[in-house]
């Protein structure tokens, strides 16, 4: 007994930590309420020694035992364990709410998409090669261009012998520059009418320049080149302008303009005419060759293509349209987001439906943006290749359009919803079922949102005509199907024209327009005739180019007949005098030299520079004359009044005389 007393006080003290303590103590109490005898007691110390202890022994291990466990210290309190537990828990749900905010925010932002960044409103030269040089408007000196530099309105460009330069304008209009080019840009400023549409104006002394731009009819844009004979005035498409020596040469690509003839000395407009596409056009000012400024047409011939300088355009025109039709694209798809049949697209609609409850019933903006969406949704869908999401997409746009244009009065939306996606179906080459899909659309919504009669006729004139320019388009690109397929919509797009002109105030607003368009038509026709011709015949197709043709030339003379009231009268047959001034003023240019103009000159007017009495006359040819033979003309005009004046004199004397008498 006295060995074991004395092992146990050699035993190591060991102070056993908190939750040993703890857990033995309830443990120990487990096991004193469960069992009534020492057995368990008994059992944990003969793990420890190698014999029995006594029963005296026991009890006083037992004691101290029980005594060390009542005076170790307490386990944590409960109301701090709580605390802790509690922050813990806190601490997952705030990062478990943050992790769903992040979810939620991302995924409506996703299926509702991103606001796309517009281009930069400002524009850049870049120097391609050789040298360059500017002028600033506040500046007197040149100076050098190196790579790229902003321009503004009022820089005079100078581009050096074996140099070019483009310009890229913020609306995605390109000018390129060809060697030995002087101009200045006259006015540079954006569309009030639609964003990222310019007003420019540039003035071209000397030189080429070569103008592509991708404008949409908003009253506002467009681009206007004028030289020292002509003003051209486009709002798409592709021209070439050079000044030469005597005379301006513009050869229209593609697209349409005003072409205007100048007086070089005041700048007056003498002369407008309309240029088509594939168009000619020399514009003389008053020299030798013209008494006054003149425009002669004519079509591109293969010389007029076979240029370098031409060539590289063309090319360069192509490359242009392809990068605007793929940034387009690119961008629609990112404004887009989430698309029909998308697992997303039901989220997207219903956070539309809460913007519209939540929105102004008079504020159509919300509305309108939306169905802007259904549009870019449409294009997305029906690039990728699925046609009929994309037709479904398109009919819900034109639905929404049309309850615009409901609730709005069919005031001021066109503009909204349809300019928008047009620089992207303008700039499709070569023209395929996608664009002719979302074209038809739009034209047909252009006709809901017209806000008058005639509105409505000049869209549905022109929505036929536009087709017509893509069948030729197709037919020229080799796609006999898709040009089928559109004449097919040609066809169908063809009003009456006895009911677009029953009312009389429609009539008058519109005949003259009709009239002009209905010429394009045949145009048109003609070209389309010379292109099946080199792609060779398709039977239907032909066939029905030339039922066409022939509706076309009679609603012609139909609107022929009823624009007669309201043409401009004839202009007066010439009177003699008149004829006689024409031959000698023909007669007078025969003579490139001035000394032949003289001698002509003094040939066909002798005798009237010696007759008062043609005074009149020879100033009426004086005023169709310039340069030389004009002053020269002037000094026998002032001859001859110093005559009348001098016989005038002697008359009254001889009067004065015989009243004295």
């Amino acid at each position: 007994m006295d060995k074991l007393e004395d092992k146990l006080r050699r035993l190591s003290k060991i102070e056993p930590s908190k939750g040993f303590v703890k857990a033995s103590k309830q443990r120990l109490m487990h096991q004193w309420e469960m069992s009534k005898n020492e057995t368990w007691f008994q059992a944990f110390l003969r793990k420890l020694l190698p014999a029995t202890p006594s029963a005296s022994f026991l009890r006083q291990a037992k004691s101290r035992i029980l005594h060390q466990i009542q005076q170790a210290p307490k386990p944590i309190a409960l109301p701090l364990y709580g605390l802790a537990r509690g922050l813990l828990i806190l601490k997952r749900v705030v990062a478990s709410t943050l992790v769903m905010v992040l979810a939620v925010t991302s995924t409506l932002f996703f299926v509702e998409g991103d606001r796309a960044v517009e281009a930069s409103e400002k524009s850049y030269l870049e120097v391609t090669g050789g040298n360059v040089e500017v002028k600033h408007a506040d500046l007197l000196t040149w100076e050098d261009i190196s790579g790229q530099m902003e321009v503004q309105a009022g820089d005079l460009f100078k581009v050096g012998p074996e140099s070019e330069a483009i310009i890229r304008f913020f609306d995605d209009t390109e000018l390129r520059l060809a060697e030995n080019t002087v101009f200045v840009i006259s006015q540079l400023a954006v569309s009030p009418g639609y964003a990222r549409q310019g007003i420019i104006e540039i003035a071209v002394h000397e030189g080429s320049v070569w103008g592509q731009t991708l404008n949409v009819e908003d009253g506002y844009a467009g681009l206007t080149i004028s030289t020292r004979d002509a003003l051209l005035k486009t709002l798409n498409g592709s021209f070439g302008i050079s000044v030469e020596a005597d005379r301006t040469v513009v050869l229209a690509l593609k697209g349409k303009a005003d072409l205007s003839s100048l007086s070089p000395d005041t700048r007056a407009i003498f002369e407008t005419l309309s240029l088509s596409a594939e168009a000619k056009a020399l514009v003389y000012s008053q020299n030798e060759r013209s008494s006054k400024p003149v425009i002669l047409l004519s079509e591109l011939a293969e010389q007029d293509l076979a240029s370098t300088w031409v060539q590289e355009n063309i090319d360069e025109d192509l490359a242009h349209l392809q990068a605007l039709r793929d940034s387009g694209i690119a961008r629609l798809t990112q404004v887009a987001g989430t698309l029909p049949g998308q697992m997303l697209y039901p989220i997207k609609q219903a956070k539309e439906r809460l913007k519209l409850a939540l929105g102004d019933d008079e504020d159509l903006s919300v509305k309108i943006e939306i169905a802007n969406r259904r549009l870019s949704e449409a294009i997305v869908l029906l690039e990728s290749g699925d046609t009929q999401k994309g037709r479904e997409t398109l009919l819900v746009y034109q639905a929404m359009a049309r309850e615009i244009a409901e609730l709005n009065g069919q005031h001021n939306v066109a503009g909204k919803l349809l300019a928008p996606h047009q620089k992207v179906l303008v700039a499709e080459l070569p023209v395929g079922s996608s664009a002719s899909l979302v074209k038809d659309t739009l034209q047909e919504t252009a006709e809901i949102l017209a806000e008058n009669p005639t509105e409505k006729a000049r869209v549905r004139l022109a929505s036929a005509l536009e087709r017509l320019q893509d069948v030729a388009s197709l037919i020229e690109s080799g796609d006999l199907n898709a040009a089928t397929e559109r004449m097919t919509a040609y066809q169908l797009s063809q009003g009456n024209l006895a009911e677009d002109f029953e009312d009389e105030e429609v009539m008058e607003a519109l005949i003259l327009e009709a009239l002009k368009l209905k010429e394009e038509e045949l145009r048109l026709f003609t070209q389309i005739a010379v292109l099946m011709e080199e792609e060779g015949s398709e039977e239907p197709l032909l066939a029905m180019i030339q039922s066409a043709k022939e509706e076309a030339e009679l609603q012609f003379s139909e609107v022929q007949t009823l624009a007669t009231p309201y043409m401009p009268p004839p202009p007066p047959e010439p009177t003699w005098e008149e004829l006689r001034i024409a031959e000698i003023i023909e007669k007078i240019f025969i003579y490139s030299t001035w000394q032949g103009q003289q001698n002509q000159i003094d040939r066909l007017l002798g005798a009237d520079f010696k007759n008062p009495d043609s005074l009149n006359f020879l100033i009426a040819i004086r005023n169709e004359l310039s340069g030389r033979a004009a002053d020269y003309l002037n000094v026998k005009i002032l001859q001859l009044q110093k005559i009348a004046a001098y016989e005038r004199g002697r008359e009254i004397e001889a009067r004065i005389q015989e009243a004295r008498r």
